[in-house]
């Protein structure tokens, strides 16, 4: 991509400026600690924190079997609220990707999202002091410039803002440990 497709464009938010023009993207996590400010930073959001039943552009999850039904009611609860349906996007809980029985749950939830992305597992921010500031900049570098353990990071950061500007209605983006020829999820019009 070139650089001008990297720069962040805020497309979607239900919310508007006295001005009449679009705000920033909204991001809201489940519950606490799910990832919603690596989320906000990756994609230069609002961080809402943990959601409250107010309308949001991005909803975060982990890939477990409590966050994804906390998730599910959440995205009801928006679509009802604000009239649009969120963006998912699922934090992977280790390297090895969602099992198949969080996969299953991930395409129950479909028809009440946008899209659906699953988001890497980054071990390397684990040790770091400041990961947020390397989140912050991951849409900002070229992406042959990105350490490997971030390409997949930045790739499906890149998914969340085709969401968010409609241009992304299925995520085909593989997990590790999976065939590569099998999409993760399958979104169908």
């Amino acid at each position: 991509m070139d650089s001008e497709s990297r720069t962040r464009s805020w497309p979607v938010s239900s919310a508007r400026t006295p001005l009449g023009r679009r705000s920033r993207p909204t991001v809201a996590g489940v519950a606490g600690g799910v990832g919603t400010t690596t989320v906000a930073a990756a994609l230069g959001a609002a961080d809402r924190g943990v959601f409250v039943g107010r309308a949001v552009d991005v909803l975060v999850c982990r890939a477990t079997g409590d966050s994804l039904v906390r998730a599910g009611h959440a995205a009801q609860l928006v679509a009802r609220v604000g009239g649009r349906r969120p963006v998912l996007a699922v934090t992977a809980a280790d390297s090895s990707g969602p099992s198949r029985p969080v996969t299953a749950r991930l395409r129950l939830l479909e028809p009440h999202t946008t899209a659906v992305v699953v988001l890497p597992f980054v071990r390397r921010w684990r040790d770091l002091a400041a990961p947020l500031d390397e989140a912050r900049a991951l849409l900002a570098v070229p992406h042959t410039d990105l350490p490997r353990p971030l390409r997949r990071y930045a790739g499906a950061a890149q998914d969340l803002l085709a969401a968010l500007s409609g241009h992304l209605t299925s995520t085909t983006r593989p997990t590790a440990g999976r065939p590569t020829s099998r999409p993760t999820l399958r979104r169908t019009r």
